[in-house]
């Protein structure tokens, strides 16, 4: 996690763990190597499945690189992007953040304001914000909760 200011605003910058995204790229490397070496399956299909997972290690590879997957905490409010979806919230449209067990693990949730869930057309749940990163739950939901502006502010 980063801190950074910027004139008078601060930013708060989660990025993924470092050591854990190097090795699921090692290990997408030597899958890659496996498949190259391996005709069981047949030439093509490990020719197939050498090009796919030496093309998802690149990704990963230039993801730690240019810092793609990330949650920004900043004046706007909070925004995460990962490979798969991106987030935004404003600061006025969150109630609060929770954790729910899912999978016997636990869950960041954000719990949006009735007049947000209207506005966005969502239903009366809690939303999934997985931005813990392969950092531990209880310190993500800390950071959350302590850059959390609760100033009044009208819901457009």
């Amino acid at each position: 996690m980063k801190v950074k200011t910027k004139g008078d605003q601060k930013q708060v910058i989660v990025k993924p763990v470092l050591w854990r995204q190097a090795a699921f790229t090692l290990f997408l490397c030597v899958t890659a190597a496996f498949f190259s070496m391996v005709n069981y399956f047949g030439v093509l299909f490990s020719w197939l499945a050498m090009i796919v997972f030496l093309t998802l290690a690149l990704l990963n590879l230039l993801d730690q690189l240019f810092q793609w997957s990330r949650l920004l905490i900043d004046a706007d409010g909070y925004s995460f992007r990962g490979w798969w979806r991106k987030q935004h919230y404003r600061h006025e449209e969150i109630e609060s953040f929770d954790t729910k067990i899912y999978a016997a693990r636990p869950l960041i949730v954000v719990n949006l304001r009735k007049k947000a869930q209207k506005i966005r057309g969502f239903k009366n749940e809690p939303i999934a914000f997985p931005c813990s990163f392969g950092r531990p739950v209880e310190d993500i939901l800390k950071v959350l909760r302590d850059n959390h502006d609760k100033t009044p502010r009208a819901l457009v």
